[in-house]
């Protein structure tokens, strides 16, 4: 059977074209009624805009772009392609199709290409920078975009985890837990997300009064993750709380190295939850969010702002504490 229009829909229910096309669209006046019925009619036939015709008709492309880093480590994989997932379901909710491009650090080379060739009435930052040089470009290009995450720009829409809660609500449950002093490893100090994180542990062991905690920025790699371990069991630390979940294999590896025994010598968690940290022979105190969601409400709101309607920043407070074998 070929594909079915709306003149067809019209047709078989007994309405104009014109109610379709509002149903459809979902403006112009029409019963919530009929709107349902024909759009629950459009989807038994699995009817399907004509996506090119009505972009030109109004002057879209009806894609949106997304900006996913090209220097993804493994843990952050998990992160982004849920968020994907999650933008391109929100997308093609409303007609949308989606657009990848691949960010090379904070420039602007990839989103140029994008908005002076109209390939896109929309963007999404997945990650932002600090004097983020791509949000000054979409900003001066005048297309509309939204940041997952935080930044230092007060006019960005962004939709985000509540990074600060999740980081506050893990170092604060640690310590109710035994944790006398805690210690906070890894993270990049270009991301705001590190900074968002690190606030949160310190609200937590400043409550708890807790002092000259030991805070280990730009922890990358093994090495340096090994020197902050050697120091750290030098400072009778207790819990290593980890900036995410590849900062912490690489701490309990560290670890199981100088046979120091987890939870019964020192606990370890991590400020954000995968599937790499349910996998091995003990699963991982973690802080798990909502990742999918995140990429739908992103998506979302974009398009809200492509159709000129008012929107507001988001964040998602959709976060649990997961509380596994490596804590106490």
């Amino acid at each position: 059977m070929g594909h079915i229009t709306l003149d067809d829909i019209a047709q078989d229910l007994g309405v104009s074209k014109t109610t379709v096309s509002r149903a459809m669209s979902g403006k112009g006046r029409i019963s919530e009624k009929t709107r349902q019925r024909i759009k629950d009619y459009a989807r038994e036939k699995g009817y399907r805009p004509n996506v090119q015709a009505r972009g030109l008709a109004q002057q879209r492309t009806y894609n949106i772009a997304v900006v996913s880093p090209q220097d993804s480590c493994v843990s952050e994989l998990t992160f982004f392609h849920k968020c994907l997932v999650g933008i391109t379901d929100g997308a093609e909710k409303e007609g949308y199709n989606v657009i990848i491009t691949v960010e090379r650090g904070n420039r602007t080379d990839e989103l140029e290409q994008i908005v002076e060739n109209s390939k896109a009435d929309g963007v999404i930052l997945t990650r932002t920078f600090y004097d983020d040089r791509r949000i000054e470009y979409l900003k001066s290009s005048d297309i509309p975009y939204v940041v997952i995450g935080s930044t230092q720009d007060g006019d960005s829409v962004r939709v985000d985890n509540d990074n600060f809660g999740g980081s506050y609500e893990m170092t604060r449950l640690l310590i109710e837990h035994g944790a006398k002093y805690p210690a906070l490893i890894g993270g990049d100090p270009e991301l705001l997300v590190t900074t968002q994180r690190h606030d949160g542990f310190m609200k937590a062991v400043d409550e708890a009064g807790i002092e000259d905690v030991l805070y280990f920025p730009g922890s990358l790699d093994d090495g340096t993750v090994t020197s902050d371990i050697d120091i750290s069991m030098k400072r009778d630390v207790d819990c290593f709380i980890c900036m995410d979940e590849e900062i912490t294999l690489m701490t309990l590896t560290a670890l199981r190295t100088r046979g120091i025994l987890v939870p019964e010598q020192i606990s370890v968690a991590s400020l954000y939850d995968s599937a790499l940290l349910t996998n091995g022979d003990r699963s991982v105190s973690a802080v798990a969010y909502d990742e999918m969601y995140l990429g739908q409400a992103a998506a979302g709101t974009l398009i809200r702002l492509i159709n000129n309607e008012t929107v507001a920043d988001m964040t998602s407070n959709s976060f649990a504490i997961k509380l596994r074998d490596t804590t106490r």
